[in-house]
């Protein structure tokens, strides 16, 4: 691949990084505008949709500890390739979810994806880039982190309203793909 792409190699892998984040972003603060209409389709009290949301945040903190072991493991591509499918399948099979059960457990799977997708574009930096460009890529990265965020919840509301709340599960699918067209066809 250094001989097929040359130096650009390491800032597509880091733009390849970035949209998987972005994804795990996305999906984490998407879904919060959804909790009233998944109240209403699930028959649920607050207490039981919030679950739809602490979920998520509960799986990806406690999967960020795996992050270590899985790139001794498995190494850094691997490892995020199958955090992106996770976080694809989650969001995909989420969106077809019959039972707030399985719902759930896709929320969950999205979490832990998005937990060990976290800290793998800040290793790539520190291991790749040399010390005068890790500056440049941080904030190359840092604005797709700082993007994803602001424009979930936007995204979400517009979603629910035009489509219903299954879109915000598929919104992550897309994303995905790309990133693993990213990193598969290169």
């Amino acid at each position: 691949l250094r001989a097929r792409y040359g130096d650009r190699l390491r800032w597509l892998i880091l733009v390849t990084l970035m949209l998987g984040t972005m994804s795990s972003i996305m999906s984490s603060t998407i879904v919060n505008v959804a909790v009233p209409d998944l109240s209403r389709h699930f028959h649920l009290g607050q207490e039981r949709a919030q679950w739809v949301a602490a979920s998520f945040m509960i799986a990806m903190t406690l999967s960020m500890l795996l992050t270590p072991w899985l790139l001794n493991r498995y190494g850094l591509r691997r490892t995020f390739i199958g955090s992106l499918l996770l976080l694809g399948l989650g969001g995909f099979v989420g969106g077809f979810s019959p039972t707030f059960g399985v719902m759930l457990a896709m929320r969950v799977a999205e979490g832990i994806a998005a937990g060990i997708m976290q800290p793998l574009p800040n290793i790539f930096i520190l291991r790749v880039f040399e010390e005068r460009e890790q500056g440049k890529a941080l904030s190359l990265f840092g604005f797709g982190v700082v993007l994803a965020p602001a424009i979930g919840p936007s995204v979400g509301g517009f979603l629910v309203e035009t489509f219903g709340w299954r879109s915000i599960f598929f919104v992550v699918v897309p994303l995905t793909l790309i990133g693993l067209w990213m990193e598969i066809g290169r």
